[in-house]
């Protein structure tokens, strides 16, 4: 149940981070057709950028978490025996994973406090609060992934097929 609830969720993360790219692009490919030939220009397109920018990185760096794809020195760890080497890396990711929840923490309180403030972006008009958002949530699920490892001890998939 918990590996097909996850098989899910990987699905969903991938599909919505490659409808984001491409969404992103079709925009950006609108707004130099029409820059261009008809002089006109999309005043919301920077900014929109830069959250969608905030968007993609966070839940990349999520997804990266998952495949194990983030730089690592693994020096130590393949030199060990498997036993030490096992006990580095869930060390490693439960350091890591309870890094990363506190910064979660803290960027829920940021995004609490912007929902609070009910400003709005210059050019967009949305909730500042938004825009903030990816941060903590992402951060919680990269917590989640290295806590996870940390707790079984299984290493990241490094295919992605994981899902049953």
């Amino acid at each position: 149940m918990l590996q097909r609830m996850l098989g899910r969720l990987h699905r969903l993360e991938e599909l919505s981070l490659t409808l984001i790219y491409i969404g992103l692009a079709l925009v950006a490919f609108v707004q130099v057709i029409c820059r261009y030939t008809f002089n006109l220009s999309f005043s919301w397109f920077e900014e929109g950028g830069r959250y969608i920018g905030i968007l993609v990185t966070f839940l990349g760096a999520s997804i990266g978490v998952r495949y194990g794809t983030h730089f690592s020195m693994d020096l130590l760890a393949t030199s060990l025996k498997p036993r030490l080497a096992d006990l580095l890396i869930r060390s490693v990711h439960l350091v890591g994973g309870s890094f990363l929840l506190v910064i979660a923490f803290y960027g829920s309180k940021l995004v609490v406090k912007n929902y609070g403030f009910e400003t709005t972006s210059p050019a967009m008009q949305i909730p500042m609060y938004l825009a903030y958002l990816p941060i903590p949530v992402f951060l919680a699920l990269m917590s989640m992934r290295m806590l996870l490892v940390a707790a079984l001890g299984s290493r990241p998939t490094q295919t992605g097929d994981d899902a049953p």
